[in-house]
């Protein structure tokens, strides 16, 4: 899945679902590498409105630096040395460490950096300036390191920020089910995610896991309903309760006649033998739901299964 999400919070701005030949990219700029096409229509929305786009080496690129310029919009991000319509002399020569080598061309600035390797890098907002970090050297002298890498540090987690909080409390399991249930739970997962960032920006004061708590809590509020009817037959008048309320074994109450009284099984009434239904008594019985049930199996079957 390619993704486009706010560098500070990781709120997801847009998306595509990769599906191969068939994935869905708009067809006007064909002209384009396949990487910059799917920038551009990750961005569509965002274009002429003078926003600056962070990319990593697969997607940086002359080719989407000139298009985005065209279109009002700055980028930056580290670069493949391999890319085509890049300087001669980029790849081939060589500097000492902690020195860059920078070419201009317009807006596009492509720049060379030796770190403890080579580092390339994009950018149409910066300029070959070196900055003091916080980081010291064995000497104990103060590193410089060029804007663009401390620009691109700081802006380039979004994604990163996003796919952390899923990890944390990921409602699609990546063992276990078919491919279309995992995009499912998937596209829910960024939902909710997408839902906390706004509460947080409008706020909120909840941890991840407590807004998560609090938002299936008032969905069950909402949505549960007081009776679940079967797929087929009579409907079922006990309702939902049985299979969410707390339930505990316990005798059929005694009467004055019986101390000890037995009642049909409601589970084992259902089941059939040969055509014929199976009528099986039990002492014991739900108290909380007024049916009798076996002990074994029947009384745990009766409270998970919705048809039994």
């Amino acid at each position: 899945m390619y993704m486009l999400c706010e560098s500070e919070s990781g709120y997801l701005f847009s998306f595509i679902i990769y599906t191969g030949k068939g994935t869905l990219i708009t067809d006007k700029y064909n002209d384009m590498p396949m990487t910059a096409q799917i920038v551009l229509t990750l961005a569509e929305d965002l274009l002429d409105m003078g926003y600056c786009i962070t990319t990593d080496n697969y997607y940086t690129s002359p080719q989407l630096a000139d298009c985005l310029v065209s279109r009002q919009t700055d980028t930056y991000g580290t670069l493949r040395s391999t890319r085509k319509d890049l300087p001669p002399g980029l790849g081939t020569k060589k500097t000492a460490k902690g020195d860059c080598l920078a070419y201009q061309r317009g807006k596009v600035m492509v720049l060379k950096w030796h770190d403890k390797k080579y580092v390339h890098l994009l950018s149409t907002v910066h300029n070959p300036e070196q900055v003091v970090t916080t980081k010291k050297n064995k000497e104990g002298n103060s590193i410089k390191k060029p804007k663009v890498v401390v620009d691109y540090n700081y802006t380039m987690g979004g994604v990163d920020r996003l796919d952390q909080h899923l990890r944390n409390y990921q409602i699609a399991k990546t063992r276990g089910k078919k491919y279309y249930k995992k995009i499912f739970f998937h596209l829910l997962d960024l939902a909710v995610f997408n839902s906390f960032v706004l509460y947080q920006k409008n706020g909120g004061r909840m941890s991840n896991l407590d807004y998560r708590t609090e938002l299936v809590e008032q969905m069950i509020r909402k949505y549960h309903s007081s009776t679940i009817p079967k797929k087929r037959g009579r409907p079922n008048q006990i309702g939902a309760l049985r299979l969410t309320e707390r339930h505990f074994p316990d005798f059929v109450p005694s009467t004055e006649k019986k101390s000890v009284r037995y009642r049909r099984c409601a589970v084992c009434s259902q089941k059939r033998v040969r055509g014929k239904k199976i009528r099986k008594e039990t002492r014991y019985w739900c108290s909380e739901c007024k049916v009798a049930l076996c002990v074994v199996s029947c009384f745990k079957r009766y409270h998970t299964k919705l048809d039994f």
